[in-house]
């Protein structure tokens, strides 16, 4: 009985090793439907008198057509903006939405407002836009700035 025992058990470990090593040398990938990552790299300029005010989000809107992006990116991908500043004499970029506070000095008080720079996109259109959300919801022109964004997709 005994013998019997060790017999199956060195049966099965033999089929399991067996096992082993075939799959193990397969060549076959087993992700399915691998796809090397890519990317497209996009950089834009949005000129002061680009921007134009949107009433009913109170808010600065400056719309940009995308060269490349599609419903496969939007869904599987990664869309992710950025706006370049210059600090300390250095260019430096920051992920977007970006908050800047602006700080208003006045004879007895003193004011922070924001101003958050953000943007979606459709893919349907090809087109991003880039906004400028003031804390105050007020139309101030001195908010249209010259601003240089950078799209990134990755998928």
């Amino acid at each position: 009985m005994k013998k019997n025992v060790v017999r199956s058990v060195k049966q099965i470990s033999l089929i399991l090793l067996l096992l082993f090593v075939g799959y193990s040398c397969s060549d076959d990938d087993p992700i399915i439907d691998y796809e090397e990552t890519q990317w497209n790299i996009e950089n834009f300029t949005v000129n002061a008198s680009d921007w134009s005010w949107n009433p009913t989000q109170s808010r600065w809107e400056a719309v940009k057509q995308l060269k490349f992006i599609d419903e496969f990116i939007y869904e599987n991908g990664a869309v992710i903006g950025y706006i370049f500043f210059s600090e300390n004499g250095k260019e430096v970029q920051y992920q977007l939405p970006h908050t800047v506070n602006i700080v208003i000095s006045g004879e007895e008080t003193t004011e922070t407002l924001t101003e958050t720079l953000d943007y979606y996109f459709d893919f349907i259109s090809s087109r991003v836009t880039f906004l400028i959300k003031p804390s105050d919801s007020i139309e101030d022109t001195e908010a249209k700035q010259t601003y240089n964004f950078r799209i990134a997709m990755i998928w």
